[in-house]
């Protein structure tokens, strides 16, 4: 074991801060854990259970044989931190490696002559004892002639260059469709957190879960949840980080692909785990339930349309306009569904920074409003509706903040068509 604890520790906080770790809080705190356990003496305690309990705040009755969440986060970590060292970490002096069938930490010093040599060398280094080895003659020669690294790397270039070329069209398409929505995010380019919405369960032990729709905030289990604990004698505790909703994961994989198209880094988070360190310069994107919109709640952001989750669930027009309902309610008829969703843009938490709510009644309407938002005819159709308001004007004062209403259709919980309602400006300064 290296006996510099300084330099474990900074090796550590260099890891932590790294891409791979830093948007993950449950990666962190498990390896910042299991290191300073370690350190202190206590690793003989770094076991499945006792990391559950302290580290992913499992109830006392937690049982990993029913709940594999060290198990996973474990493994997770192992990639991360390969990840780690094949990419920031290549030239660390410091090896932090977590290995498999434990949960111990080991701390090994790395031979400087154990890093990679530079582009363009011929001789292959042994990683433990930092002896040259001799090329096999097919890393050096071709038909008897030196490879020609120079000519090599032109023709990647061209080749990137062709392919850049090729997709030019279609990021300037995208581009020039989605100004009002988008532009923020994709000019200047920021890093970008998608969020998912998660649903809250119940955990009552013994791998049994429990879902009260009308429980989304974290609080102690409902009056239905109190019965059901009663007829099973059963204690059940708020489990935040269990589930999603397909509609949401479809959502997230769809403009997850969509962002990359752009070259922007792209993270994905759970809502109920986000803090303001988590968002620091990036722009967000929250994909999420209406019903699991509790980052929405805790940041107090103004609505022109509000949810209201008693029974099947409706959206209530705060600004109505000559015309226009006061209530939206999801209807259906001859197997199809048309549920409603909202597509927002809100300020980010700095200046120059973003917030896109897409979200719908449903899981599936969700994925439907994601889809709105990623479409080109669907973007230059609501730019155009943008432009032609006036500075003042009925929707509201004109601004790059705004609600879109939107109408989603599906036949068993599959989008069927999506298309514009209306939409309001928000009162943000």
């Amino acid at each position: 074991m290296v006996s510099n604890v300084s330099e474990i520790h900074s090796e550590l906080e260099r890891i932590l801060e790294s891409p791979w770790l830093r948007e993950s809080a449950a990666l962190k705190a498990l390896l910042r854990y299991v290191v300073e356990e370690t350190l202190a003496g206590r690793q003989t305690g770094l076991k499945e259970y006792a990391l559950g309990l302290a580290v992913f705040h499992r109830p006392g009755d937690y049982d990993p044989r029913n709940d594999a969440i060290v198990r996973v986060q474990a493994s997770q970590l192992r990639k991360k931190l390969a990840a780690y060292y094949e990419h920031e970490g290549r030239e660390s002096a410091l090896l932090i490696e977590l290995p498999r069938g434990g949960y111990v930490p080991q701390f090994t010093p790395r031979d400087p002559s154990a890093i990679a040599l530079a582009e363009g060398q011929t001789a292959r280094v042994g990683r433990t004892g930092g002896q040259a080895l001799a090329p096999r003659p097919a890393e050096v020669v071709f038909e008897r002639k030196r490879f020609d690294w120079r000519a090599f790397a032109l023709g990647v270039l061209a080749a990137l260059a062709a392919v850049g070329l090729m997709r030019w069209p279609e990021r300037k398409a995208a581009l020039s469709s989605g100004e009002v929505v988008w532009s923020g995010f994709l000019e200047p380019k920021r890093p970008v957190v998608v969020s998912l919405g998660v649903p809250l369960f119940y955990n009552g032990g013994g791998g049994l879960y429990v879902r009260d729709v009308q429980a989304n905030r974290g609080e102690e289990p409902s009056e239905a949840v109190r019965k059901i604990e009663a007829a099973l004698g059963a204690r059940f505790r708020v489990h935040e980080d269990v589930y999603t909703g397909v509609g949401e994961a479809m959502g997230m994989a769809r403009v997850s692909r969509w962002l990359d198209r752009f070259g922007l880094e792209v993270s994905v988070a759970n809502s109920h785990f986000l803090g303001e360190s988590d968002l620091k310069g990036k722009n967000l994107v929250v994909i999420s339930s209406m019903r699991f919109q509790t980052l929405l709640h805790q940041r107090k952001l103004p609505e022109a349309f509000q949810f209201v989750p008693a029974g099947s669930g409706a959206l209530i027009n705060l600004r109505p306009l000559p015309g226009e309902p006061q209530r939206y309610v999801p209807r259906g008829g001859m197997g199809v569904d048309t549920v409603h969703g909202l597509l927002t843009v809100y300020p980010g938490q700095e200046p120059g920074t973003r917030i896109l709510y897409l979200t719908g009644m449903h899981s599936w309407t969700t994925n439907g409003v994601a889809q709105y938002a990623i479409g080109a005819n669907h973007l230059a159709n609501l730019d155009r509706r943008l432009a032609a308001d006036p500075a003042d004007g009925p929707r509201g004062k004109k601004s790059p903040y705004f609600q879109v209403l939107l109408e989603v259709e599906g036949k068993d919980d599959q989008v069927r068509h999506v298309q514009y309602v209306t939409h309001r400006y928000l009162p943000i300064e």
